[in-house]
């Protein structure tokens, strides 16, 4: 398990990498709102509002959530610094299909599909009514009797879909996602943000 070192010096990379780009050009590939001076943008995060400043480079939400834990502000950048403005394929492909996916499954696995299909498998209409909070929206007329789809950043989308069992099958679920995923996140990260939205709302329903 990564430590909060770790993600400190992945911020700390992804920034000094960022640094050295137009953050105009950045803004414009990743789908966010750039400031007239370039030296900030904003952009909707999980369905939160959020501001990246060049100096110093921060991350911060503008909303009067909670604060963004140090791991999910490096996610951000790296999204920031892989971003290459590429249009979604309009396509839905599971995880095992992005580059490297089957090296990661396992990780997949235990961030995003084991907690979603644990926690919402037996009430499917919980993860309806928490999609919103978190930029979800019900993809109806998807496979699954209970199917959202989250927008983690402006060009980055998964589809939770749940089928909630019956006396001879238990729940199944999937998380999916555009093929595009990849000229926007790393693998790792993937799985990563696979996962975030579903803790998320487990967070919430438990409040």
């Amino acid at each position: 398990m990564a430590r909060v070192d770790d993600y400190q010096q992945s911020f700390d990379l992804a920034a000094a990498e960022l640094k050295t780009r137009n953050f105009l050009d950045v803004a414009r590939r990743a789908g966010a709102r750039h400031a007239e001076d370039g030296e900030s943008m904003e952009l909707d995060y999980y369905g939160r509002p959020v501001k990246i400043g060049r100096e110093p480079m921060s991350v911060e939400h503008l909303d009067q959530g909670p604060e963004i834990p140090i791991a999910e502000k490096a996610l951000i950048l790296h999204y920031l610094v892989n971003a290459d403005g590429s249009e979604p394929a309009g396509e839905w492909v599971t995880f095992r299909e992005v580059p490297s996916g089957e090296f990661y499954w396992s990780a997949f696995v235990k961030r995003a599909k084991s907690p979603l299909v644990g926690f919402f498998g037996e009430r499917p209409q919980l993860l309806l009514d928490l999609a919103p909070r978190v930029g979800g929206l019900s993809a109806e007329g998807h496979a699954g009797d209970a199917a959202v789809i989250v927008r983690a950043f402006p060009r980055v989308a998964f589809m939770l879909q749940l089928w909630a069992g019956d006396e001879e099958f238990p729940p199944e679920g999937n998380v999916l996602m555009d093929p595009t995923i990849s000229n926007y996140l790393s693998t790792e990260d993937v799985a990563l943000a696979a996962g975030l939205p579903i803790y998320k709302m487990m967070a919430m329903a438990r409040q």
